[in-house]
């Protein structure tokens, strides 16, 4: 017995045959026509003048001014709202040196909003006369002639002609990153007793106090070797000597001068 064409068991006439092919080419057409004037509906939309980008509204810029920040985004004069990545400039925007973080948003119909938060100086460092600003992650921030606000002064960095947005990073000075992140972590009231954080040696941090006492810290353990400087200092006030150095490699107080 021969197949069935069909659920009902009965043999469809040519004729019926016919129609169900024209029907499915009727489909097949009327769907790509709707592609296609879709595709048309989108393109007239993306170079439509109705969102043509007029504006760029830009909050948080101090450092690094307003052109440098357009320049970054790599938006083309004459683009449309749609042809504007956000993402992309976000990433091209947080890849400037002192830039942090962006946000980037519509402004519909024609603009767009960029944030940035810039990087701030957690430390300042001496060079030729001057006080170069260090970032967190030790990007040279900015330049003055005399000791802005009160952040702790890095000293004993060998600097190769600094420039702004230069990263400080020294692979022999392997500490350096974190004593920066150490910065962060204590108030300026706690770090306002040191002169001076030297770090010329790259196996011990020394610091300086604001009465000149010199303390080793090593080359591991800041956080909690800072944490114990008040405490040590006042035990050697009580004892009423006056040693070369605290040493806080080690778990013991410096003998006294010797001849």
């Amino acid at each position: 017995m021969d197949r069935p064409f069909n659920k009902y068991y009965y043999r469809e006439s040519t004729k019926n045959k016919k129609k169900i092919i024209h029907k499915k080419r009727q489909s097949i057409f009327f769907y790509l026509f709707l592609m296609l004037f879709v595709l048309l509906c989108f393109v007239a939309l993306v170079k439509s003048p109705v969102f043509k980008l007029e504006r760029i509204d830009l909050i948080g810029n101090e450092r690094v001014n307003a052109e440098q920040i357009i320049r970054a985004t790599n938006v083309e004069k004459g683009s449309t709202l749609w042809q504007v990545n956000n993402r992309m400039i976000r990433n091209q925007l947080e890849g400037m040196p002192l830039i942090q973080s962006a946000e980037v948003s519509y402004l519909m119909p024609k603009g767009i909003s960029i944030i940035v938060e810039e990087k701030e100086p957690v430390a300042l460092a001496p060079y030729q006369g001057k006080f170069l600003e260090i970032s967190r992650d030790g990007t040279v921030l900015g330049a003055f002639d005399k000791i802005k606000g009160d952040k702790p002064l890095l000293t004993g960095i060998n600097f190769n002609r600094p420039f702004i947005g230069q990263n400080i990073k020294d692979e022999d000075i392997y500490y350096l990153e974190e004593i920066l992140h150490i910065f962060c972590l204590f108030s300026s009231e706690t770090l306002s007793m040191f002169s001076d954080f030297n770090v010329n040696n790259s196996n011990n941090l020394i610091v300086y106090t604001l009465d000149g006492t010199e303390i080793w810290l090593g080359s591991e353990n800041f956080d909690k070797k800072i944490r114990e400087i008040p405490n040590v200092l006042v035990e050697i006030r009580k004892k009423d000597t006056e040693p070369n150095y605290i040493d806080l490699r080690v778990n013991h107080f410096p003998q006294n001068n010797q001849e």
